[in-house]
């Protein structure tokens, strides 16, 4: 029980860190353009994890599975996404967007049913998504659905990013045998990696003059969204499941929400705390779900 109390309120706090990205990307790219922005988090965080992994006196993994799980980590769970959001969002309004990220835990649920023993689809799990979901459509309002027959390619980017973080969390959860601070250190230095190519490629960072607030912001982003976020996020995969974790993105835009409305003085709106309740009733329903199966298969009396 304690176990559970401590996962369940690292991945609340999780939530935050990651929903303080938006306000961090938005002070970044005021001087710093997106590509050059998202590989110097990846590097800064890579450094930091390899500086962890030498106090600690250890090292990672350097066989070819294990070069090859970095890599299709780093893709499906940074690189590809951040591009394919990124580029949507500027096609497409950000409330549509969030809408969009929905799919990311619909698309786990189902892809966990298939793919997952332990993850089976029942009723309870798809009334836990369905609530979170509508708690996702009070906050940025039933209206932007109106949207839907806008830019599709814009659309289609913003899906396309979200089933890349199904299928990165399905393939994380897949893998019994992780360390979770190796993962997240190859995972990060892999993205590093790949992302400078296109930065140099079609940014020039090098020839940039960014002010002291986006310098802030990227080594912040660094250190807490990206960094310590990835300590968390393998962890988190493996003891709560794909079902439970992939929730973490209806609780996101909301809390994000709420950063904006404490720290950029936007308007203030009940709505915000209707939608986290919703979702945090869908995400009990979903971890509910996820439990009692577990039980179900450890028991010697199952049927």
């Amino acid at each position: 029980m304690r176990d559970h109390i401590i996962d369940f309120g690292l991945f609340l706090f999780l939530a935050l860190i990651w929903s303080s990205s938006f306000l961090l990307i938005k002070i970044g790219v005021d001087t710093i353009p997106p590509l050059t922005l998202t590989a110097a988090r990846l590097c800064i965080a890579a450094a930091v994890l390899w500086l962890y992994l030498a106090v600690l006196g250890e090292g990672i993994s350097m066989d070819p599975r294990s070069l090859a799980m970095y890599v299709a980590v780093a893709l499906l769970g940074h690189c590809i996404p951040y591009a394919m959001i990124g580029w949507g969002e500027t096609r497409i309004s950000s409330s549509l967007a969030a809408i969009l990220m929905g799919i990311m835990p619909v698309s786990t649920v189902f892809l966990a049913h298939w793919l997952i023993p332990d993850e089976p689809m029942n009723r309870r799990k798809f009334l836990g998504i369905a609530i979170s979901f509508f708690g996702l459509l009070l906050l940025v309002g039933v209206a932007t659905l109106s949207q839907l027959g806008e830019s599709i390619w814009g659309q289609l980017g913003v899906l396309g990013g979200a089933i890349s973080y199904s299928l990165c969390t399905i393939y994380i959860r897949s893998r019994k045998q992780m360390k979770v601070r190796e993962l997240a250190t190859g995972t990060c230095t892999a993205g590093a990696l790949i992302s400078l190519v296109p930065a140099f490629l079609f940014e020039d960072p090098l020839l940039l003059e960014p002010t002291a607030d986006s310098l802030w912001s990227v080594i912040t982003l660094g250190l807490l969204p990206t960094a310590f976020a990835n300590l968390l996020y393998f962890r988190l995969i493996q003891r709560l499941g794909a079902s439970t974790f992939s929730q973490i993105n209806y609780l996101i835009p909301i809390l994000g929400g709420l950063w904006g409305i404490w720290l950029l003085r936007e308007p203030f709106s009940w709505n915000v705390f209707g939608s986290l309740f919703l979702v945090l009733c869908g995400l009990y329903l979903v971890q509910k779900s996820n439990a009692a199966t577990r039980v179900s298969r450890s028991s010697p009396f199952t049927a």
